[in-house]
This record gives C-alpha cells, structure tokens and sequence, in this order.
C-alpha cells in the first residue's frame, strides 16, 4: 500500500511539472534540469482548471497577450490593480470585455495614472464606462504596487505592469492560475481596496486639481494636495542608499518640507547640484513622511527654475 501511495505521488508531482508549471526548480545543476524536465512551451491561452504557470517576461515577450487572453475569457467580472498602465492593446481589451457585458472595474496608482504615459489609457477606460479608482492614503503617502488581475475563474499576478518596457525589456514575472483558494484570496484583496478607494476616481486626461504655487514654508498645511512648491534650493544631498534629498534649509532635520529622488530614478535627472543656490519649484503631490511634507519626484518635468 505505501508504494502504491509513493507511485501515486511521484506520478502526480511529474504530471505537474510536465504539464503546468513553466519552470522547475531544484538542487541538481542546470544542464542536468535541462535534460531531464520538458519545459513547455508558454502559451497564450486562458489557463485550464486546477493549472498554475509561472511565465519569465523575456522567454517570449508577450505577457501582454497572456493578459489579453484572461480578460478575453472572462464572463462575469474582471477586478485589476496595476502600478503602471501604458499599454492601449490591453484597455482595448478591457473595453470590449465591458462591451460584451462583462463587470470590469480598476485601481491604480495615482501619480502612475495621471501623468502623460498613463492619463490617456485611464482616460479610455472612463470613457467606456470603467470605473478606474486612485489610492488615498491617510498620511498622503504611499504607492499602489499591485499588479494583479482577477476574474470569476482566474488570476495573474506577479511583478509585470502593463507596459511595453515590461513586456519586451524587463526582467518580470507572472504568475497565472486558476487555484479556487488563491484566485479568491487576491479577489478579497482587490475587493477591499475598490471599496477603501470608492469615490477617489483616477484623473485619468485631466490634470491634477493644483492650490497653485507655494513657499515650502507651507507645504505641511497641504498634505495630500497636488501642488507647485518654491523655494532656494541648499542642497542635493545623496544618502548612502543613493536616494537624493532636495534640501530647502541648512538644518534640513528641522526643516518643513523636502524633495525626494528614490535611487533607481536619480539617473533620469542628471546632476542635481547645478540647481543648488537657485529657487526652483517641485510640482507633485505632497505627502507626509516622519513628520515632514515632501514631493516624490520621478520625472526631471517635475522640477523647473
């Protein structure tokens, strides 16, 4: 009997990895992995029950169409949240599913989603009648890092955003399963942030509602606010993690307000200490970390003299 279970076992372990998974991982090397696991070739295709497949972006470079299939097939609803969202074949496909019927609603990020890669696909999607909400966080703070989509009878999830660089240059993965525990757990997920998030639609086209230009001086009395906010730069002070602060006071510890360049966007900017000693204005969102206002920067348009 204990063989006949172990037999049973091994079978049903081998099936798995000869039939849904995209890769298998283990201790032997990789040339032995290669000769002796069939890895199959990934498809563009909605998943069958009870599969799970893990897709590397850069194997076939069509993630998008992996995507497009699942939205395809859909026949009730179709629940995403997406960090970056620049692809029109994907909102083309999200349309048509809210043509066919289908309940298709969003979340994204609002500073992905309104500036001018990611306004015009929020845009469509409004104007199909999608309704596409922004994150609020309490503090003003915070990103909306998702990048998940779920239908009645199927997910995707993973690192992939919904664009071409991820598509065809990244190193990205995604995950596409039709497992009834997870495929619910991440609709839980999605479900609770439509509802946290109802009412904040995205901008989608429209700009972001400004108060205008302001002294940093009064940046913390506009947390939250989209804004334009001025002031003698002191200094571009790079941490040792490689984010760069913009610092408006010598004693910046003390001081209301800062700019923020994370590590992996300071190569878009170039040499930031040509504006030191010079009054220049950040424009973006203000939010509140530690105590202090500042504005996240990720496009050198956000800065200006």
């Amino acid at each position: 009997m204990n063989q006949k279970i172990i037999r049973a076992a091994l079978a049903a372990v081998l099936s798995l990895a000869a039939g849904s998974a995209g890769y298998a991982l283990g201790n032997e090397n990789v040339a032995t992995q290669t000769a002796s696991v069939a890895v199959p070739e990934q498809t563009v295709s909605a998943p069958v029950a009870g599969s799970i497949r893990v897709i590397y972006s850069l194997d076939r470079k069509q993630n998008d169409k992996e995507i497009i299939a699942l939205i395809d097939e859909a026949e009730d609803y179709i629940y995403f949240a997406v960090y970056t969202f620049t692809l029109p074949s994907i909102a083309d496909a999200l349309v048509e599913a809210k043509k066919r019927g289908v309940e298709v609603r969003g979340i994204v990020d609002s500073e992905q989603s309104s500036n001018s890669y990611g306004a015009p696909i929020i845009a469509k999607l409004q104007a199909a009648g999608i309704p596409v909400v922004a994150e609020k966080h309490a503090t003003g703070n915070g990103i909306m890092h998702i990048k998940t989509l779920v239908t009645e009878s199927a997910y995707a999830t993973g690192s992939y955003n919904w664009t071409k660089s991820a598509t065809t240059i990244n190193d990205e993965v995604l995950e596409i399963g039709t497992d009834p525990a997870l495929r619910q757990a991440y609709e839980n997920i999605l479900k609770k942030l439509l509802d946290a998030y109802k009412g904040n639609a995205a901008a989608g086209a429209a700009a972001n509602v400004s108060v205008g230009t302001i002294d940093y001086t009064a940046a913390p009395a506009h947390i939250g606010d989209y804004a334009s906010v001025r002031g003698v730069l002191v200094e571009a002070y790079t941490s040792k993690s490689g984010t760069v602060f913009l610092d408006f006071c010598k004693q910046y510890k003390a001081c209301a307000f800062s700019g923020v360049i994370f590590a992996d966007d300071v190569k878009k900017f170039g040499d930031l200490s040509r504006y030191e000693r010079q009054t220049i204005t950040l424009t973006g969102k203000i939010s509140s970390y530690e105590g202090k206002a500042e504005i996240i920067l990720s496009t050198p348009s956000q800065i200006s003299n």
